[in-house]
């Protein structure tokens, strides 16, 4: 799949769960999680705060819901960094680099996660994202920060899913 400005949709992944094609926006990341088959079903550790790969300490933890087909609006935030987690369906990722004093400014990045592809999704302060419901039933994800919500004063910029300023579609 190509973007608005031809950035391809690298989805092809390494034995060991990490992205074949280094992503384009600095900061941008994931930590593969693995799927451990029980008697019962499937046992997924979403979070350790011993692993080295995260860079947070955890203060505020959000389950979301999407509708089949359901996309978010644009947004990116100040100070929180953004741990995204699917738990159910598939969702599309789309990133776009629009931080001006970034190295990779104008960049965009695309992941794509689910309980097939088990991931964390980081993404750093600064950085537009949004995400689509690929799935033809409902999708949740987690997102998992470092800075708890403030009601009074959101760290939460926001763009219409359709805004011509990122040159990349959900």
């Amino acid at each position: 799949m190509t973007s608005r400005t031809g950035v391809k949709d690298p989805q092809s992944v390494r034995p060991d769960g990490s992205r074949a094609t280094p992503f384009a926006i600095a900061g941008v990341r994931t930590i593969a999680l693995h799927n451990v088959l029980t008697r019962s079903g499937v046992l997924t550790e979403i979070l350790r705060t011993d692993w080295p790969e995260l860079s947070i300490a955890p203060r505020h933890v959000i389950l979301a819901t999407m509708n089949p087909g359901g996309i978010t609006d644009w947004h990116r935030h100040r100070m929180q960094t953004d741990h995204l987690v699917a738990i159910g369906g598939t969702i599309k990722l789309v990133l776009w680099d629009g931080r001006e004093d970034s190295p990779t400014h104008g960049a965009a990045d695309v992941i794509r996660m689910g309980v097939m592809r088990p991931l964390i999704a980081i993404v750093p302060p600064g950085v537009w994202h949004g995400l689509r419901n690929e799935s033809g039933v409902p999708a949740s994800y987690l997102n998992i920060n470092d800075v708890p919500y403030d009601h009074a004063d959101p760290d939460n910029h926001r763009l219409p899913a359709d805004s011509p300023l990122p040159p990349i579609a959900l």
